[in-house]
């Protein structure tokens, strides 16, 4: 089980075993440090596709005014698909991109004042004001240390418990934010693991928020859940020799 936040939460069961740790994602996932970031509220583009140009929704049905984590995902992935963004991250600029990548799409990427190169997602003229929203090389940056911290911990933890990827039998998806993400896009920029075929990867909502109604309205549920923690062996990886080289390996993309 995998909660994704700005804290990532790992947990892997077998054979009557678990073990748990927890990674800082950063706040990338929930808008935080983006350029046009914010959560998942009317005004935010939450899914991003393309085709011959770029087709995205936004929560609402109203003018963009910035992206959300899904998207983000999303938008990450499909770029990376069409060779916008290179495996270790970089956003090319317009004399670099691929020549098979649609002129609609092609068009999107630019310089800005700042000699910085910039995807441009979503723009929108409403009154006097122009709602721009855009994709920088720092967003990306922000997001590979979110996607690296989480895949780290998973790789770690596999690990530690003797257990290949492809050995899992079902992932959980936990958290508010985690129940919209694609997971074909997830596994394209390496947040799960590839090795996992997409009908073993499952949503189940905001967990934490269920599991403390729960321990506060049954004293078995209550009992359970203490009778697991006792028996859960937590897994420091900031104590763990291996992190940082597996963190600097997972930040780049598969």
């Amino acid at each position: 089980m995998i909660d994704i936040g700005t804290n990532g939460e790992i947990v892997l069961a077998r054979d009557g075993r678990l073990w748990a740790a927890s990674t800082a994602a950063g706040p990338a996932f929930e808008g935080a440090r983006i350029t046009h970031g914010m959560r998942a509220t009317t005004g935010a583009i939450e899914k991003v596709v393309f085709d011959d140009d770029i087709r995205y929704s936004v929560i609402g049905n109203v003018p963009a005014v910035g992206i959300c984590g899904s998207a983000l995902i999303d938008l990450a992935a499909e770029m990376l698909k069409s060779g916008m963004i290179t495996p270790t991250g970089q956003l090319l600029g317009p004399g670099q991109l691929p020549p098979q990548l649609p002129k609609a799409i092609s068009q999107r990427v630019y310089e800005n004042a700042d000699s910085q190169i910039e995807f441009l997602v979503s723009q929108a003229n409403q009154g006097r004001k122009d709602l721009r929203v855009v994709l920088t090389q720092r967003d990306i940056r922000e997001l590979q240390l979110a996607v690296g911290a989480i895949r780290a911990g998973v790789k770690i933890m596999l690990k530690k418990a003797g257990v290949e990827a492809e050995e899992i039998n079902r992932v959980l998806i936990a958290g508010g934010f985690g129940s919209f993400i694609r997971r074909t896009n997830a596994q394209t920029i390496g947040l799960l693991p590839t090795e996992i075929e997409h009908r073993k990867i499952n949503y189940i909502g905001n967990a934490s928020l269920a599991g403390a109604k729960w321990a506060l309205l049954s004293s078995n549920a209550r009992r359970r859940a203490e009778e697991l923690a006792r028996k859960t062996k937590h897994i420091e990886l900031s104590l763990d020799t291996n992190f940082q080289i597996e963190f600097a390996d997972a930040m780049i993309f598969p």
